[in-house]
């Protein structure tokens, strides 16, 4: 049965959506300023597949009060309240599912974990390297910094979405995310571009695999072939035709997620453990 409901996490209020299953917890972690709406279509698949699924909305997104110290600017403090929110659930061996930021979340949280994970789905990290371009200056929080945030998000989602995405399906896609809060966003994208985990990445025991859209203009697929190079064991998919949001993308996603499992068990299990 699906569940949602709040739960207190560092004082304060997140919203957390559960479904219960035989299979791993699949804790699924959303994109810079959105929330856990964007895997509203995918939750259902999972736990018909038998999963157990955890959707919560990261703090100030969605849903979820704020963090204490409001807008967050650092990735690996999200990983720390995620590893918080399945000790909360008491998840055991939970897959990690993310994208975007989520992915490198993800990532992150698995340097973190040896042991402790079933495996690690990362749909185009955007952050575990450093900005290409130098450091990039701290986000300007003031109305003048995005005037049309809405039209900024809306246009920006249309053209992320890949080629193979029906006309109609991107269009709900731009409009479902369209509900953000910009002081999250721009805190969100200063943590993409200032998460450097690429030492820690070696740390990682459990079975990765590391996806990006061949249309993703957001973080270039090479950027992720790097990611994923940099990661032990780490599996690399490109997917023709899918942009930056696969979860919401792709119709079958949740069946390609079961396979993608079923690749981890066939390499060598989960992590060390016996399947």
């Amino acid at each position: 049965m699906h569940n949602a409901d709040y739960m207190e996490i560092d004082g304060r209020l997140a919203f957390v959506e559960t479904w219960p299953g035989g299979r791993p917890a699949v804790l699924c972690v959303h994109t810079a300023g959105q929330s856990g709406v964007q895997y509203r279509h995918v939750a259902d698949g999972l736990a018909a597949l038998g999963f157990g699924v955890v959707v919560a909305d990261l703090p100030g997104h969605g849903r979820s009060e704020p963090a204490p110290g409001g807008p967050v600017s650092d990735l690996s403090w999200y990983a720390g309240w995620c590893m918080r929110l399945m000790a909360a659930l008491e998840l055991e061996r939970p897959y990690l599912l993310g994208c975007s930021i989520g992915g490198s979340i993800a990532l992150d949280i698995a340097t973190r974990m040896p042991g402790g994970l079933s495996g690690v789905v990362a749909l185009d990290p955007s952050g575990v390297l450093p900005s290409d371009d130098g450091p990039p200056r701290p986000p300007a929080l003031e109305d003048s910094a995005s005037p049309s945030m809405r039209d900024r998000t809306y246009f920006g989602t249309i053209e992320a979405c890949g080629r193979s995405v029906p006309a109609e399906r991107a269009e709900l896609i731009a409009q479902m995310h369209c509900r953000e809060d910009w002081h999250i966003t721009v805190s969100d994208i200063h943590g993409a571009l200032t998460h450097d985990i690429r030492e820690a990445l070696a740390a990682i025991t459990c079975p990765v695999r590391i996806l990006t859209g061949e249309d993703d203009f957001f973080v270039p697929p090479s950027r992720v072939r790097r990611i994923a190079g940099l990661v032990p064991h780490a599996a690399f998919e490109l997917m023709p035709g899918i942009g930056h949001y696969p979860m919401e993308e792709i119709p079958d996603f949740a069946e390609r997620f079961d396979r993608w499992v079923k690749d981890f068990d066939a390499a060598g299990g989960l992590d060390g453990a016996a399947p």
